[in-house]
């Protein structure tokens, strides 16, 4: 198949070498499972019997992204900011030209067209380019769920910043409703939203969690229920 030899490429490029032996993978796995993701939903009921090009949706999906490239090469963002923030037009211009750069030469003529323009159009709502939305449907999915809690740990950390603000940061967006305006706006297919609700209710349950065990609440509950309040609630 012609996107195995694509794979390679992206790869190679989206993956960051940050010395002989230690590199960065966070661009590269976002894309891997964006592509692994795109032709599942190309398959739900509501998309149809549409006709998909899977193999420019896969290509599409391995370098939608790769302008955080240029971006980080040129010093413009840090590496723990990939993906920090929406990814922008002239990003997608930037991975769309480098798809045609790097992997053009082996996909035909017509699907290496339809993957470019797939990448430009998929931050546009309104487009009626089938593979453009999809790659966007697939991206919104892949940033909802346990990978959201990663990227914010993994922002968190490099900025200094405690633990317990990852857990308070969530409710605060559970109390003005962010999520649920995430939930009607960024996707499209009834079915998709219905499971990046599952993931958001996982979600929930770690964060819950999470902002128990670092002020030990878990313990104090505990010790309530003994009978024996901690020093700090008796006063």
């Amino acid at each position: 198949m012609v996107i195995e030899r694509i794979v390679p490429l992206a790869k190679q490029l989206l993956v960051l070498q940050l010395d002989e032996t230690h590199s960065d993978t966070w661009l590269w796995e976002h894309s891997e499972r964006v592509m692994n993701l795109a032709p599942m939903i190309a398959h739900l009921p509501e998309i149809g019997s549409n006709s998909v090009d899977t193999t420019a949706l896969a290509a599409a999906a391995l370098f939608h992204d790769a302008g955080w490239i240029s971006d980080y090469e040129q010093g413009r963002v840090h590496r723990w900011q990939l993906l920090g923030r929406p990814t922008n037009d002239i990003q997608r211009e930037l991975g769309a030209a480098t798809l045609a750069e790097e992997a053009g030469h082996l996909l035909p003529g017509p699907t290496a067209v339809l993957a470019r323009d797939a990448i430009q159009q998929c931050n546009n709502r309104e487009t009626d380019l089938l593979e453009a939305r999809i790659l966007a449907e697939a991206e919104a999915l892949d940033e909802i769920g346990a990978i959201y809690v990663l990227r914010q740990f993994r922002q968190y950390q490099a900025e200094g910043r405690p633990l317990r603000q990852i857990a308070d940061s969530w409710q605060r967006q559970k109390e003005y409703d962010y999520w649920e305006v995430r939930l009607n706006d960024g996707f499209q297919y009834e079915l998709t939203r219905a499971l990046a609700r599952r993931r958001l209710e996982a979600v929930d349950a770690f964060m819950t969690a999470l902002g128990q065990h670092v002020r030990g609440g878990d313990l104090g509950q505990l010790l309530r229920e003994f009978g024996v309040a901690p020093d700090s609630e008796e006063s």
